[in-house]
């Protein structure tokens, strides 16, 4: 088993911040992106993404997988930014992804390749970052799987934005963590330094929750 596969400590917290997310929305009736959410991953599932995936799976990751197993579609529209967390199979195309990104990037910026020092642009690649949900317009998060400081880091690749690529949260156990607290007390959830997400009820029908992008007032 991989070492990431074992790591089961720290994510207790992780487990208690979605429960409290889901408890939340069941008290407001906004039941629709819940239960849209896939079941849980089976263990054999988790290890046959381990074996397609070319480093150790983030123990967050490995533990967000055995709550739910990815959603379909845009109907479990529960994370910030209108993302849908993919589930292991669509994990699996992470890695081809990432490579096919990554060529496309040096293809427009050959210097990056020979010098990566001088390279003029930031990277939308690399790979060590593992795609692990998206959105209906193109944007997509990952989980940055390289030693160090950046490790777990949540990034945000966004092509329409001047930003291509920055770091959202620290890794996915923040990033639910603040979700749930966010939701409990009604303050904005941490976002950028420009701008904060601010949990909002939409009557619909159906109810659901959506994320508001809202600048951050000097």
């Amino acid at each position: 088993m991989s070492p990431a596969l074992g790591q089961d400590a720290p994510m207790d917290d992780l487990i208690r911040a979605w429960e409290r997310i889901e408890t939340w929305l069941r008290e407001r009736q906004c039941t629709r992106a819940v239960s849209a959410l896939h079941p849980p991953a089976s263990e054999e599932a988790i290890q046959s993404l381990q074996a397609a995936i070319p480093y150790p799976l983030h123990p967050h990751l490995v533990q967000w997988l055995r709550i739910h197993d990815g959603a379909p579609g845009c109907d479990a529209l529960i994370w910030p930014g209108g993302y849908v967390p993919y589930g292991t199979e669509g994990l699996k195309a992470g890695p081809e992804y990432m490579k096919e990104g990554l060529e496309e990037f040096l293809d427009q910026f050959p210097e990056y390749r020979d010098d990566p020092e001088d390279c003029p642009a930031v990277p939308w690649a690399d790979p060590l970052w593992l795609p692990i949900a998206g959105t209906n317009t193109g944007e997509s998060l990952l989980i940055d799987h390289r030693p160090g400081d950046t490790y777990g880091n949540i990034i945000e690749v966004d092509y329409e934005s001047n930003e291509v690529t920055a770091v959202r949260w620290k890794d996915l156990g923040e990033m639910i963590g603040l979700m749930a607290e966010s939701l409990e007390s009604g303050s904005p959830m941490p976002y950028s330094r420009q701008n904060s997400r601010v949990p909002q009820l939409d009557e619909g029908p159906p109810r659901y929750l959506n994320w508001k992008l809202e600048k951050i007032q000097d």
